[in-house]
């Protein structure tokens, strides 16, 4: 393979203010419509999970049945429907083809806050007409003891013999042992019977992420141990005994070097930085004892990891890889599939049209997933054979397309010059001047804070008049190296400025009223909401902070959150975020609760009762700071829910409040 081939420049995608919004002219008539409700945004979608069978016969899809959430598959030839499963005090999620006659998922009561939910969403196998069901991981409590894997085991990956797929799964299952260290094994289990093997026999100890061949052989492990040291293990085929092939300190996160797959050939291939500023996929020549010095993808602008390969479970073959900056991609290897996305493109321009199914089969059927940051989507059969492509599903048909909003992805230049990805979306139909501005970010704030799709928060806003900035401040993933680790011990200072810079370019451009700016967002985003209300008074007329942080001296002293309670190394914290004893005067500065009384505007606060990630106690002792000299402060707390809202009623409630703080306080 030529490496030139696979290497992206960010150069040609992603635009840099100054802004300039070109509406579709469908919009325009779109001011004048009646918006949908909050209950028609917050809808889930009628079906969901759409995947086609290995054999390319079926469909299976989630929808309601019995007022839950049940397997359903149509067969494409009959076109006939039968309900697989029929629950009636539980919700499927995450239902997929483990072979052509079975069908692997997990179970949630959305019925039920998140707090209020089994320790675990456990694992189940039925055959696609409905028999031989089979319970394989638990959800929490031990219900059979000894005869199934523990709650929160993870399927690997399922094992191929002679090309074809077998009974057998792969299962990780993981466990904390003494001073919270994290390590994992791997079981080898019958999807049919239940039975399982210790398939991880002999393997590195404190094992945290595998690699498997196809048949089911482990071939990589990464490692990390107690001085804060990682290692990476690999083996050949059929040898019994591991190497050490490369070694790191995790506090020198550049040097991570992360297993990903097993290629056809039964090489090794990584995620690592390999000296460069984003991530890419390297190859591990066992021969020379090295990783290759040219990566196999790259990205400029992106860093690519496991998820990001599309290849084949059966044989390992890389057909392409995925990728997002403006919005996501595949670079196809495969020249037919090249074409075959081209083609599928041209048929549905307003959408991304990803390709998954019998892409090995020049002959087979592809489902096609089309949609778009106006359409939550829907689903597509394109038969190979005859060149046919017919729509299965749609997922939430209430919601129409050309009423939607449109959002852009655009960088701009914070104060030091560092470029930061951000996404705007303007109201439908307005002229895009002098609009009234809320900020949201949902949270991390070691995590990707934009993607492209329809998101129905950023919609149901938008429907209301606002425009809504979504932000990635320094300390974002999957933005390169750079981008994250500007971010170290920035809370409350460069990053509240990121988003501070940002604003106030949208102002200089006049897309944005500076009388009528609300800071928003969830977790990180309501520890953001909250410093930016104390911070820059001027910038901000009020603040939405959902289940945030309002003090870091928490992310300590909060014992009992569900990253501090198992105990272990807070080296990786402390280096991200400071060190709460020889950074007090930092923590103190950029505490929002200790600046509470900086904050006079309107403030709406919801945290979930049962939140062991950032505890209500952050809510509490923030409404208490702010009693006596802020009488606009309205508080909320959903009791069954925790870092976040599941039960429909919550979520309703929640957004019907935002509506009617918005309303009132950006008039």
């Amino acid at each position: 393979m030529k490496p030139s081939l696979h290497m992206i420049s960010s150069a040609l995608v992603g635009a840099t203010l100054a802004l300039s919004f070109t509406t579709p002219t469908f919009a325009q008539t779109a001011a004048n419509a009646e918006p949908l409700s909050v209950e028609a945004f917050m809808r889930r979608p009628n079906i969901s999970g759409v995947r086609l069978s290995p054999d390319g016969k079926a469909i299976l899809g989630v929808r309601v049945q019995n007022n839950r959430r049940n397997i359903v598959v149509v067969d494409l030839a009959a076109k006939k429907t039968l309900i697989v499963t029929n629950y009636k005090d539980a919700d499927v999620q995450g239902a997929f083809w483990l072979t052509p006659e079975r069908i692997g998922y997990s179970l949630v009561d959305l019925q039920r806050g998140m707090g209020d939910q089994e320790r675990g969403s456990g694992f189940f196998a039925v055959d696609r007409n409905g028999e031989n069901y089979r319970q394989l991981v638990e959800q929490g409590t031990e219900s059979e003891r000894g005869t199934l894997m523990p709650a929160g085991s993870r399927m690997l990956s399922m094992v191929y013999s002679d090309d074809k797929v077998t009974d057998e799964a792969l299962f990780v299952v993981g466990s904390k042992e003494s001073q919270g260290r994290f390590t994992s094994s791997v079981y080898r289990v019958n999807i049919r019977t239940g039975r399982s093997t210790l398939a991880s026999l002999g393997a590195p100890n404190n094992a945290q992420s595998w690699a498997a061949a196809p048949n089911g052989e482990l071939r990589a492990t990464s490692t990390s141990f107690d001085d804060e040291s990682g290692a990476l293990y690999f083996r050949k085929p059929g040898e019994a005994n591991w190497r050490e092939i490369a070694r790191w300190n995790r506090l020198d996160e550049q040097s991570v070097i992360s297993p990903v797959a097993i290629d056809v050939d039964g090489s090794l291939l990584v995620s690592g930085y390999f000296g460069k500023d984003t991530s890419g996929i390297y190859r591990y020549d066992d021969k020379a004892g090295a990783f290759d010095k040219t990566p196999l993808f790259f990205v400029d602008g992106q860093d690519i990891g496991r998820g990001d390969l599309v290849r084949s479970a059966r044989t390992g073959k890389l057909f392409g890889l995925q990728y997002e900056i403006e919005r996501p991609k595949v670079l196809w290897l495969d020249a037919e599939l090249e074409a075959l996305q081209a083609g599928i493109d041209k048929a549905l321009p307003a959408t991304v049209n990803s390709l998954s199914g019998q892409l090995e089969q020049k002959t087979g059927k592809v489902l096609v997933t089309a949609y778009s940051d106006r359409d939550p989507g829907r689903f597509f059969v394109y038969d190979r054979a005859d060149k046919s492509l017919v729509q299965v599903a749609v997922g939430s048909p209430w919601i129409d397309p050309a009423k939607m909003a449109d959002s852009k992805f655009y960088r701009y230049p914070a104060r030091d010059g560092l470029m930061i990805p951000a996404r705007l979306t303007l109201p439908p139909g307005s002229n895009g001047k002098n609009l009234p501005l809320v900020i949201q970010h949902y949270g991390g704030p070691w995590a990707r804070a934009i993607q492209y799709g329809f998101d129905a928060n950023v919609q149901f806003l938008a429907s209301r008049g606002y425009a809504v900035f979504m932000p990635a401040p320094r300390a974002s993933t999957g933005w390169g190296y750079k981008h994250y680790a500007a971010g170290h011990k920035q809370w409350g200072l460069a990053m509240q400025d990121d988003v501070e810079d940002g604003v106030r370019a949208l102002i200089k451009e006049g897309v944005v009223d500076p009388k009528r700016v609300c800071i928003t967002g969830a977790s990180y985003g309501g520890y953001m909401t909250m410093m930016g209300l104390a911070k820059t008074p001027d910038l901000y007329r009020c603040g939405v902070n959902w289940i945030g942080v309002t003090d870091p001296a928490f992310m300590f002293t909060v014992t009992w959150t569900d990253f501090n309670r198992a105990g272990g190394s807070d080296a990786g914290l402390r280096m991200r975020l400071g060190d709460p004893d020889k950074d007090a005067a930092q923590f103190a500065q950029t505490s929002p609760l200790k600046r509470a009384k900086e904050i006079t505007q309107p403030v709406l606060m919801a945290y979930g009762g049962l939140d062991e990630r950032v505890p209500i106690v952050n809510g509490e002792r923030m409404r208490s700071a702010l009693r006596g000299h802020n009488p606009n402060v309205e508080w909320v707390v959903y009791n069954d829910e925790a870092h976040g809202w599941l039960r429909q009623e919550n979520v309703i409630d929640f957004w019907t409040r935002v509506e009617k703080f918005l309303a009132k306080n950006l008039k």
